[in-house]
């Protein structure tokens, strides 16, 4: 088994025509075809295991190669089992089965009589050796051409660096100086998930939700950090084309939620990242938030009058001009947070945390902060609970901004919970859990309540017309009755909360 390392990225045309130019390379280009079939069974019990099966061509190579497919934001590092492909013919018999039973959980000999072609790849790579410092040695690999599905097509054209030698910092470093000057987009789709993506018919890919990475059962609290950023900040990256790109809300909703989920994790795990050396991520992630964050909120406002509408059809028609005038608000933010996801500057931003977290200022303190993940996760968890206890002592539940807060510190307890949840029985937890999402429910619905208000004094405001002010008025009397019946849930929420054990006290 080897540990494929490569980081990838989309190119444009021009930025294909610019690489050459821009790379240095430390030997010629070598340019050859590359063909690769996908097999799986007819459920798609490799991919369900996060597994692609290739039989390759390579120029005169033949090449079988089984990969487990884990990327995180951009850059991968995947086990795989490659050799010569027998005549040019798959022979699964030949991968070491009991290698990869133990570390995918599948018997790959008995599958073989189900396996057939799925889709296939064909692109034209020009690649080159380059010498990235002292230490370390990359391979650049240029693909353009595209992968079919049937009749269906959709075209690849990307640049790979594949680590040959060295670490995988320095190999970031020097991604981040060849990506500006070419304008380049980390790409965050694997060329199989497209071809099973072109199968199941979706010309786009479908809005990222949150993966937990899967930890080892020795993992240490700086290997869980590493892999719980990665996988956030993938969230949030995997999601900024189709903010740019599509109308589907639940691509911005995703997308806030990995770089919530960025935030949460610095918190999470403060004592082995210190608050100094996460605040060059902390100060860049807080300048991306605000068009996306008014976006959003004027979706859900929207979203909300909809709703309205719906459940009182009389009243749409006097609804209408209110819900004409957010819908114009909600282009107009939505145009600027696709400008936010398309920017240079986000990309800028997920490479520069991408490098952060494999080569950070936080890896000294890392060497004290080790051993059991467990202990640490109990003490964090300890930590976060406490802090929303706090926030919560003689609480008016009537007051929006102590209600605002109290949620933000239930909703980083509640990714916490989410990030350490393997290091704890799942039965110990599940009860807790389910009280804190049943609080961050209810809190939510209240923020939403006071966003609500405060949108539509800004459309809405006093002296308005009166096709304006009626609606308004009658959205305000709603959200009012909704507030007092929340607010009494909330008290009767929180109290059930408080009296539930924390699992991680169980456990200790």
């Amino acid at each position: 088994m080897q540990i494929e390392r490569e980081i990838k990225f989309s190119l444009t045309p021009e930025a294909a025509r610019r690489v050459g130019r821009q790379v240095r390379s430390a030997g010629p280009w070598r340019r050859r075809m590359v063909f690769n079939a996908y097999y799986d069974t007819a459920n798609e019990r490799l991919r369900r295991a996060g597994v692609a099966l290739r039989l390759r061509r390579d120029g005169t190579r033949r090449l079988q190669t089984l990969k487990i497919e884990s990327a995180a934001a951009g850059l991968s590092a995947r086990a795989e089992w490659e050799m010569p492909a027998p005549r040019g013919r798959l022979d699964v018999a030949a991968f070491p089965r009991e290698e990869i039973l133990a570390a995918t959980g599948l018997d790959v000999a008995r599958l073989a009589t189900r396996l057939r072609p799925w889709f296939e790849t064909r692109f034209a790579r020009r690649s080159a050796p380059v010498i990235v410092d002292g230490a370390t040695r990359a391979e650049i690999s240029v693909d353009r051409g595209y992968v079919a599905a049937g009749e269906r097509r959709e075209p690849i054209s990307e640049i790979e660096l594949e680590l040959k030698a060295g670490d995988t910092a320095s190999l970031l470093r020097y991604a981040a100086e060849i990506a500006k000057p070419l304008g380049l987009a980390l790409e965050f789709e694997s060329k199989a998930e497209r071809g099973y993506r072109l199968v199941a018919g979706e010309a786009f890919p479908p809005p990222r939700k949150w993966r937990r990475p899967r930890l080892g059962e020795l993992a240490t609290p700086s290997e869980a950090f590493n892999a719980i950023f990665a996988a956030a900040l993938t969230q949030a990256g995997a999601n900024a084309r189709g903010v740019a790109q599509g109308s589907d809300p639940e691509y911005l909703h995703q997308m806030r939620v990995g770089l919530r989920r960025l935030r949460s994790a610095l918190l999470a795990f403060r004592d082995l990242v210190p608050k100094k050396a996460a605040k060059p991520i902390v100060e860049r992630l807080r300048g991306l938030m605000p068009p996306l964050g008014a976006a959003r909120d004027w979706d859900v406002f929207c979203e909300g009058l909809v709703r309205q509408g719906t459940q009182e059809p009389e009243r749409s028609p006097v609804l209408a001009p209110l819900l004409a005038r957010a819908r114009g608000k909600r282009s107009s933010t939505r145009r600027r947070a696709r400008l936010t996801a398309a920017s240079p500057r986000l990309q800028a931003f997920l490479l520069r945390a991408l490098r952060w977290v494999n080569d950070g200022p936080w890896k000294g303190r890392a060497q004290k902060a080790e051993g059991s993940l467990g202990v640490f996760a109990a003490a964090a968890l300890e930590r976060l609970h406490r802090r929303a206890l706090e926030q919560a002592q003689e609480i008016d539940w009537g007051d929006p901004e102590r209600r605002h807060r109290l949620r933000i510190r239930m909703k980083r307890l509640r990714y916490a919970c989410d990030f350490f949840a393997a290091s704890f029985a799942g039965a110990a937890a599940r009860p807790y859990i389910k009280r804190l999402a049943a609080l961050q429910d209810i809190l939510g619905d209240l923020n939403d309540i006071a966003v609500a208000r405060r949108l539509l004094a800004e459309i809405a405001p006093r002296g308005c017309p009166p096709e304006l002010a009626a609606p308004a008025g009658y959205t305000r009397h709603a959200l009012a009755v909704r507030e007092r019946m929340l607010v009494i849930s909330l008290q009767a929420a929180w109290a059930a909360f408080e009296k539930r054990r924390p699992f991680w006290k169980a456990r200790a």
